[in-house]
């Protein structure tokens, strides 16, 4: 063989061996950036719900209003009915701000800060549960409104109090019906609650030898 042709054979086999190194750098380094700009933008969803559960917390310490403001990427943020409270007869509706992307979930409900990924549930945030030597006073946060915003921009939400009722439980039993159930049920049992679980209808059945305090804050919720 022509030995300037072996030598061209030979340049174009080491530019090959060069071209597809650089394509599996390029491409590990590509996962590497995707992957931290996923994170980043699950870690600012999180802030988001954080920030909602910081204003309830003003709200419930006499606030008459609380406005937050954060940067969207993607996904799709709404309030949503995830659930129900059942108590002395008395059923209260769980209305939840709810953000979804893809196979990702993230919601607050009731004080607690869920997320779910691909059918899996982990808590973030514990609920409002205050236990003494008598009573359990549990706040119980009820959201009025509707709406929604997706895609890329800015995330602008105003908290109102509507004010707050008393509910004390002379059975000492609670009804929880939720999406996020397993969570409820592993957070209460680990609270010393006697906690029955109905997986097919989503319910915790809550039982304490303490006396129950429920306190509901009303708020209102809008998308500006």
């Amino acid at each position: 063989m022509n030995r300037g042709i072996t030598v061209q054979i030979g340049m174009i086999f080491i530019l090959s061996i060069c071209l597809m190194a650089i394509s599996f750098v390029y491409m590990g380094i590509r996962l590497v950036v995707d992957s931290y700009v996923e994170s980043t933008h699950q870690r600012e969803v999180i802030n988001v719900f954080e920030l909602i559960r910081e204003s309830v917390i003003k709200i419930d310490r006499g606030v008459p209003s609380r406005m937050i403001e954060a940067r969207m990427f993607e996904g799709n943020y709404f309030i949503n009915q995830t659930g129900l409270i059942s108590v002395n007869n008395t059923t209260i509706y769980l209305y939840s701000l709810v953000y979804k992307n893809n196979n990702e979930e993230i919601a607050f409900e009731n004080g607690a800060i869920f997320r779910k990924i691909n059918n899996k549930v982990f808590m973030i945030e514990e609920p409002f549960i205050i236990s003494d030597n008598n009573t359990i006073r549990i706040l119980v946060i009820s959201f009025y409104g509707e709406g929604s915003v997706a895609g890329r921009g800015i995330l602008r939400l105003l908290f109102t109090n509507l004010g707050f009722d008393y509910h004390r439980i002379t059975n000492k039993t609670i009804i929880i019906k939720s999406d996020y159930y397993s969570e409820w049920a592993n957070y209460l049992q680990k609270e010393g609650f006697t906690v029955t679980v109905d997986p097919n209808n989503k319910t915790v059945n809550v039982t304490s030898s303490k006396a129950l305090l429920l306190k509901i804050l009303n708020i209102k919720v809008d998308f500006l």
